[in-house]
């Protein structure tokens, strides 16, 4: 009785597994517009490496989506980070925003690059790319602090 009623749970997790990879949310996959960061000043390739590499996945409209993102509940989970991401900070309406407000969201990505809190542990463990040397750091930090310099000017103005 007990190897029959384990059988049958067996089969209602499989036909639930099978069953919710029909439910797949929206991907994040936008052309690139005048709107984004990349459009709207100079980054200097070094640090676009960085950012594309350790941020543009949650924090823009141009997720690079992997084989396991079509894995539900796996693609509902990265999903939810990526709406968590863009609602903090979304690079790709980076026009849409003024000039104090983009120097407190720099601001913000010092704080939290230097903390250790971005990237996610759980990002970095699948994206090794993602993992950010001490140079890498020092220049994101470096290009930050001249481009909050330049906003300043600009919002004085």
């Amino acid at each position: 009785m007990i190897k029959k009623n384990t059988r049958i749970y067996l089969i209602i997790v499989l036909v639930a597994l099978v069953g919710i990879q029909f439910f797949q949310p929206k991907r994040n996959t936008a052309a690139i517009t005048s709107d984004h960061l990349f459009q709207q000043t100079h980054v200097p390739g070094n640090v676009q490496q960085v950012l594309n590499h350790a941020c543009m996945d949650c924090h823009s409209d141009q997720t690079k989506y992997e084989w396991y993102h079509k894995i539900s509940p796996v693609s509902w989970y990265i999903n939810h980070h990526i709406s968590e991401g863009k609602h903090e900070l979304n690079f790709s309406n980076w026009r849409s925003i003024s000039p104090l407000d983009k120097i407190s969201l720099l601001e913000d990505v010092k704080k939290e690059v230097g903390s250790g809190k971005m990237p996610l542990k759980a990002y970095t463990l699948i994206h090794r790319e993602a993992r950010l040397t001490v140079a890498q750091r020092d220049s994101l930090f470096s290009w930050v602090e001249k481009y909050q310099e330049e906003l300043m000017q600009e919002a004085l103005n």
